[in-house]
C-alpha cells in the first residue's frame, strides 16, 4: 500500500524510478482501516513536498495542477498481483469506465469535473475559511482547487480506497499548498455508510456523481445530514446518462419533491464548443430552502 514503482518507460525524467522508502512508509502510516472496507486517512504536511515531484512517479498537467499519470498508475495495476487493488484491475480488464458496487469511476478526470473548475474560476468563487467535501472525489481537483484558495478544510471522498491511495492522495501532496497542513481527509466507501463519519460543510463539490439512479437517495441523504444551513452544493452532471438511467431532471425534480431545496442552472453547455458528442452537460447550485 502507498509504494509506487511506476514504470517510466516512454517518460521524458531524469528522476529516480521508485518512490524514496521512507515516503512510502510515511504515507502507510497515515492510513487507519475503519469497519472493513470504510478507511478514514488523514494527512500531515510533509516537510518537502518537492520530494514527491524528484520521486519517479510519472506526473501529466491538467490545468495548473500536476497529476500522477493514470496510464502509469494502470500499468502498474497489470503488473501488480495484491489482492487490495482487484477493483481496479477487474475494471481495467473489462475496459469499463464504471461496475457498480465494484468500481466506481475514480481514475478518470471526467467533463463535466473540467467544467465545475472552469465555473469556479471565472466567478472566483471564495473558500476562505469554508469546510469543503469533494464528494466522488476521484483525481481530486476540485478539492485541490478549493485548498489553493483558502479552504480550512478539504475532505475527500471516494468508493474506492484503490483510487484515494494510488491517486487522490499523491495528487493532493503534489499540489499542496504551503498553509494546508491538518487540512485534508479522505474517506472510502459507499454514502449510506459514511454519513455518520463526514462532518459538516459549507459547500460540497460533486461530479458526474448522478449517472446511477439507484444512489440517489444515498446521495440526497449525505446533502441533507452534511450541509450546514447557508451551505451550497454544487452539482455537475450530464444532462443524462445512457446506459445506466441517470438523468438531471429527474435528480432536480427529486431534491423539489419535498420543498426542502431550492436549485438552479449556473451552467449549460448546449451551445458552442461546450457540447461534446451532443451530451448536455450543466451546473446545478443546490441551497436549503428559506420557506419550508
Amino acid at each position: 500500500m502507498f509504494k509506487f514503482n511506476f514504470p517510466a518507460d516512454n517518460c521524458d525524467r531524469t528522476e529516480p524510478e521508485s518512490t524514496p522508502e521512507h515516503i512510502s512508509n510515511e504515507l502507510k502510516s497515515c492510513v487507519q482501516e475503519v469497519e472493513g472496507r470504510e478507511i478514514e486517512i488523514t494527512i500531515d504536511q510533509h516537510e518537502n513536498v518537492n520530494q514527491y515531484r524528484a520521486s519517479g512517479l510519472p506526473i501529466t498537467t491538467v490545468r495548473e495542477f500536476q497529476l500522477i499519470d493514470v496510464k502509469h498508475v494502470e500499468q502498474f495495476l497489470s503488473t501488480n498481483e495484491a489482492e487490495h487493488f482487484e477493483s481496479l484491475r477487474t475494471a481495467l480488464q473489462k475496459n469499463s469506465d464504471v461496475i457498480s458496487g465494484v468500481y466506481e469511476g475514480g481514475l478518470k478526470v471526467w467533463e463535466c469535473t473540467i467544467d465545475l473548475l472552469d465555473y469556479l474560476e471565472k466567478n472566483q468563487l471564495q473558500f476562505n475559511e469554508q469546510n469543503v467535501l469533494d464528494l466522488g472525489c476521484g483525481a481530486g481537483l476540485l478539492g485541490i482547487f478549493a485548498l489553493k484558495q483558502g479552504a480550512s478544510s478539504v475532505h475527500f471522498q471516494d468508493y474506492n480506497a484503490e483510487v484515494l491511495e494510488l491517486v487522490t492522495i499523491p495528487n493532493v501532496i503534489l499540489n499542496e499548498p504551503k498553509n494546508a497542513k491538518g487540512k485534508t481527509k479522505f474517506f472510502a466507501g459507499d454514502w449510506g455508510s459514511l454519513i455518520t463519519k463526514l462532518d459538516s460543510y459549507d459547500v460540497i463539490l460533486t461530479s458526474e456523481t448522478i449517472y446511477n439512479p439507484e444512489n440517489y437517495s444515498k446521495l440526497l441523504s449525505i446533502f441533507e445530514k452534511t450541509i450546514k444551513k447557508n451551505g451550497v452544493i454544487y452539482v455537475a452532471a450530464k444532462h443524462h446518462y445512457f446506459g445506466v438511467g441517470g438523468d438531471l431532471h429527474e435528480f432536480e425534480s427529486l431534491l423539489r419533491r419535498d420543498g426542502q431545496w431550492t436549485t438552479s442552472i449556473c451552467f449549460c453547455s448546449s451551445e458552442g464548443p461546450f457540447l461534446i458528442d451532443g451530451v448536455k452537460r450543466e451546473i446545478m447550485k443546490i441551497v436549503r430552502s428559506t420557506i419550508l
